[in-house]
């Protein structure tokens, strides 16, 4: 994984746990403002947005350690797109 593949990842990620929080927050509020079945549902869905965001969490945290990772590693390799293959000889 090179530089900006991860930062898109985690750019990604960041993205996935805000959207989750304005749709819990979305569905919070529904539930303040009803009642009966439509409120049993709300409340059930902030639940459920909860527990999808936690787990948000968790994935960007995972992400943030995996780019690390292997950004420590493409530095001891040296150049994180070069492979053995890509060496070319000197043009003549």
């Amino acid at each position: 994984m090179d530089a900006e593949t991860g930062s898109r990842a985690l750019h990604a990620a960041n993205d996935l746990v805000e959207v989750l929080r304005l749709a819990q927050g979305a569905v919070e509020r529904v539930a303040q403002e009803v009642h009966g079945a439509p409120f049993e549902r709300a409340d059930q869905l902030a639940q459920d947005m909860q527990r999808l965001r936690r787990l948000a969490e968790r994935l960007r945290t995972e992400i943030e350690g995996f780019v690390s990772r292997e950004e420590s590693a493409a530095a001891g390799r040296g150049h994180p797109l070069r492979r053995a293959s890509d060496h070319h000889s000197p043009l003549s």
